[in-house]
């Protein structure tokens, strides 16, 4: 009896850690982009800084930005600072008009974030993109 319960406890581990590494897998497959973040001024953050980064889907300009993939890092370090987003798995379609933005907030405050739009085609998707961002005023 307690051999079959070792080894129905070790098909079960088995089948988990095959679900695990698929996730894994299909996470590694997917569309990325990726680049840093830098700042004309020296960027000193403080240990309790977040950054996000967004790829926005801004075709339309009568309703508020479809967001397409979004990542936030605790404490980013010092620019210039490397991200990763995935996209959509059917790439960066031709017809729409895409933008990565970045904004880094300190204790839920708006310090930094990118002004100027960071155009993404589907032929620069899968390059490195540097994404420029400045103070947001006063902290």
């Amino acid at each position: 009896m307690t051999a079959i319960r070792l080894s129905l406890l070790l098909l079960v581990c088995g089948v988990l850690a095959g679900c695990a590494s698929d996730k894994a897998l299909i996470r590694e497959m997917r569309p990325t982009m990726t680049g840093t973040v830098r700042c004309q001024t020296p960027l000193a953050l403080p240990r309790n800084a977040v950054l996000t980064v967004r790829l926005l889907d801004v075709s339309r300009t009568d309703i508020p930005p479809a967001v397409l993939s979004e990542r936030s890092t605790s404490n980013p370090g010092e620019a210039p600072i490397p991200f990763k987003l995935y996209y959509p798995y059917g790439g960066i379609p031709d017809e729409g008009r895409y933008v990565i933005e970045a904004r880094i907030e300190v204790e839920g405050r708006l310090r930094y974030y990118s002004v100027e739009s960071h155009l993404v085609t589907p032929q620069n998707a899968a390059q490195s993109h540097e994404v420029w961002v400045e103070v947001a005023g006063e902290p």
